[in-house]
């Protein structure tokens, strides 16, 4: 994957998302909401003390029980300035984890043509759940949720990104879905229910259920939190550098190749007012 971005408006889109991450940052600080830089943004933080020089996007992450708190204030304290973006609201909406919209800006991706609601610069929010105690269990779990989540992709979307024969695939398998009545809707109302299957077992084990590498981590690889400086704010990572990154990232304080260092690639972009 490459980028179409220039270096002026990838330095825009970080200062869009950074104002948007003070934003989200001082909603949870004030109601007690705990939450941690993650993924590339967690890198960002501990190599870069801010953005990742070619990166153009910001991920949190939030444990279930404060993800739905976050829900909960929003709910109640409608927002002028953000849209709030899960698929509960709008079963369309096919990601698994949340995102935190600026209203009157435009972000479109390749499938953007393809679903009613629009996207604007965003953060992602990202999910913790529960995992079973038993491994084979906790294997078998992770394996169900990725699939279904797949499914639920697949019956949104149809597919020309990918080779021939995959497209096909993928294509056939979106109207057989949808011939079956497993609609977006159907997979919508099940996935909430199963990702949130283990909700009241507070063991030791859990994981973001979106991740590609289905990756197990313990609770106290993130609690508890710890400050770490990102651009000029300071902002909670979790509480192992090594255990959160390491097993999806491999040496996160190397840069990658020239090639890998890429950005999303964009339909377009509207800045708006921002």
């Amino acid at each position: 994957m490459g980028s179409n971005q220039n270096e002026e408006t990838l330095q825009h889109i970080k200062d869009v998302e950074l104002m948007i991450l003070k934003d989200f940052t001082e909603i949870c600080d004030e109601n007690n909401i705990e939450y941690y830089l993650i993924y590339g943004t967690q890198i960002g933080a501990i190599r870069h003390q801010g953005f990742i020089p070619w990166d153009d996007d910001v991920d949190v992450i939030l444990f279930r029980e404060d993800y739905e708190k976050f829900l909960n204030v929003m709910e109640k304290n409608p927002n002028e300035k953000y849209t709030i973006f899960d698929s509960r609201y709008d079963s369309e909406y096919f990601f698994q984890f949340g995102r935190m919209s600026l209203n009157d800006t435009y972000w479109a991706e390749y499938w953007d043509n393809q679903v009613s609601f629009k996207l604007g610069i965003h953060v992602d929010l990202f999910i913790l759940d529960n995992l079973p105690n038993n491994k084979f269990q906790r294997w078998l779990y992770i394996q169900r949720c990725y699939f279904m989540a797949r499914f639920h992709s697949i019956s949104v979307l149809t597919f020309n990104n990918y080779s021939k024969p995959v497209n096909f695939i993928l294509n056939s398998l979106h109207k057989f879905l949808n011939l079956l009545g497993l609609t977006p809707d159907h997979f919508q109302k099940k996935l909430l229910k199963l990702f949130t299957k283990y909700e009241s077992n507070e063991g030791k084990y859990v994981t973001d259920l979106t991740l590609m590498e289905r990756v197990t981590f313990l609770r106290t690889d993130y609690k508890p939190p710890k400050k770490a400086k990102f651009e000029d704010i300071e902002g909670n990572i979790p509480n192992d550098d090594y255990n959160t990154l390491t097993p999806i990232y491999g040496d996160y304080m190397q840069l990658p190749p020239e090639e890998d260092r890429v950005a999303h690639i964009l339909n377009e972009i509207d800045f708006g007012s921002y």
